[in-house]
């Protein structure tokens, strides 16, 4: 008989995919709705340009304000070569010198990237896809070459610009759209909604936690990890912002359960799978705090110490980076910007954007005072360094085919999430179609060795209009894809069976946020069935 056992370190049982189908009923736009966007700015700025490109700002973004939109006109008129003499006009409304006007011109062309939408391949409806329009990019900048558009070479200089163009404009229509949602009363208590399913989440791992602390030393990983884990496939925060909201309020109770003999408070919080420092929310200065990880925890929780607390810590991914995530330009590492307050509807949950009605100019440091005072609104201080970086620093990874180097961040965050992922019970789609991502495809490959020995389940969540309020499961869930074979839900269920095998996949068609909602609010038992390994 063997001395020794075999080693198995415990993951998360439940990995969850938070796709853009999550956000959608919050008017986020999804990556469909951003390739419309562009498709509808890049037509309006032919034929007449002025009253065109205006209207179509209008059409892409109905109910942001009246400031915002002639910001954002201006914005697109400064960095496109076909609006030059209107530079002027430009840089008054976006209350900016020409030195800045310069570098801003220098950085963005809207131009080529104009250009470049006129050789993208179009569906039946005239649409282009977002995913052609980069993967054109990245296979020519890649290869170093530029790309000739109807007897026009566009150089490669250009092409970089113009993908750096579209992560900006990405940016800003996203925090566009956080902006109308927490200031408009018809999406507002939809959002609060998803703040009391964040809260049911952290008392799901406050009750787990208490039964662990019966079973396994706290300085384990199967009692300091939480059950459930998040793969953010969206860029934006709001996810992350509303646990790490719904932990702190728990933490902060007068009543919070304690553990340990003696007893000592437990608490959540979550680990981002790589040691990020986050912009101190509610600081006067650009200080760092850390969140936790399992070195901190592991330290914490040895009951040899009195440390004051417990910890619990939930892994948090966002494999294709986040708005948030500034990469210095002098040093190379990360800094996290939350916003300047503790509201889950904070205004400033956003980096500060190009527009300057979409920067709180609330300057924590004379460089970044400096900064703003010469027109550049979007400047965030490095907390490492403190070199000052702008939109253009943003750590954000599109979901092309042709991959660059991801920074060292980007790489430690996707090798922790593919061995959660590979150990893995139960797989959660919410939201998120699956699709032809060469990154993402070979992980979820991988996870299906588990297949052999212990089955993988996986809980498609999307949006039918023809589906009822309740879990689809093995006939039931064949008769659907019968009668509804070209819907987006049946597309989805059919990729992940094609991996998983059919049998081992169930679907919601009610989509977000009804999948955790009853009587008009978040409702515990639907959380539990949504959460539990069926």
């Amino acid at each position: 008989m063997s001395e020794f056992e075999n080693y198995r370190p415990y993951w998360p049982e439940t990995v969850i995919f938070w796709g853009a189908g999550t956000t959608k009923p919050l008017h986020m736009k999804t990556t469909k709705d951003l390739g419309r966007a562009f498709q509808a700015l890049a037509e309006a700025s032919d034929g007449e340009k002025e009253k065109k490109i205006r209207n179509a700002i209008d059409e892409v973004l109905p109910k942001a304000n009246e400031q915002i939109r002639s910001e954002m006109c201006a914005l697109l008129k400064l960095i496109d070569s076909d609006f030059q003499v209107q530079d002027e006009e430009a840089m008054r409304i976006l209350e900016i010198p020409e030195t800045r006007a310069r570098h801003l011109k220098r950085l963005y062309d809207w131009r080529a990237v104009k250009l470049v939408i006129e050789r993208c391949p179009r569906n039946q409806d005239h649409q282009f896809s977002l995913d052609d329009l980069y993967n054109l990019l990245d296979v020519h900048i890649q290869s170093q070459k530029g790309i000739e558009v109807e007897e026009r070479f566009i150089t490669l200089d250009r092409l970089i610009s113009a993908r750096r163009t579209l992560d900006m404009l990405t940016q800003l229509m996203h925090a566009i759209g956080y902006t109308e949602l927490i200031h408009n009363p018809e999406t507002l208590p939809l959002y609060q909604h998803y703040h009391q399913f964040a809260k049911l989440l952290a008392e799901r791992m406050t009750d787990e936690g208490l039964l662990r602390a019966t079973e396994t030393d706290f300085d384990e990983r199967r009692f300091y990890l939480f059950s459930y884990a998040v793969i953010s496939m969206n860029w934006d925060p709001i996810f992350l912002w509303l646990i790490f909201n719904a932990h702190k309020e728990l933490n902060s109770k007068k009543e919070c359960p304690s553990i340990g003999s003696p007893p000592q408070p437990m608490k959540l919080f979550n680990d981002l799978a790589h040691f990020i420092a986050v912009r101190n929310v509610e600081g006067k200065k650009p200080f760092a705090w850390f969140p936790m990880n399992e070195t901190a925890v592991q330290q914490l929780n040895d009951e040899e110490y009195l440390t004051g607390r417990r910890v619990r810590i939930g892994k948090f991914y966002f494999p294709h980076g986040c708005h948030g995530f500034r990469q210095c330009p002098k040093c190379g590492k990360l800094t996290f910007y939350l916003g300047n307050e503790w509201l889950i509807d904070s205004p400033s949950l956003f980096p500060p954007q190009i527009l300057p009605s979409l920067s709180p100019r609330m300057p924590r440091s004379l460089e970044e005072k400096e900064a703003m005072d010469a027109g550049i609104y979007d400047a965030v201080q490095c907390i490492h360094c403190g070199t000052i970086t702008e939109t253009h620093h943003t750590a954000i990874t599109m979901q092309t085919q042709f991959k660059a180097v991801q920074p060292s961040f980007i790489q430690e965050i996707q090798n922790d999430m593919k061995v959660a992922l590979e150990n893995a019970r139960h797989i959660i789609f919410a939201g998120y179609s699956l699709p032809d991502d060469d990154f993402i495809g070979r992980i979820i490959l991988s996870a299906r060795r588990k297949m052999d020995s212990e089955k993988v389940k996986c809980s498609v969540i999307g949006f039918d209009r023809d589906a009822e309020d309740k879990w689809m499961y093995g006939e039931h869930l064949k008769n659907y894809f019968q009668s509804h074979e070209n819907s987006g839900l049946t597309n989805t269920c059919r990729r992940v069976a094609g991996i998983f095998g059919e049998k081992n996949v169930r679907a919601y068609g009610a989509g977000f946020p009804n999948v955790f909602m009853k009587n008009g609010k978040a409702d515990k038992e639907k959380v539990e069935e949504m959460m539990r390994v069926w």
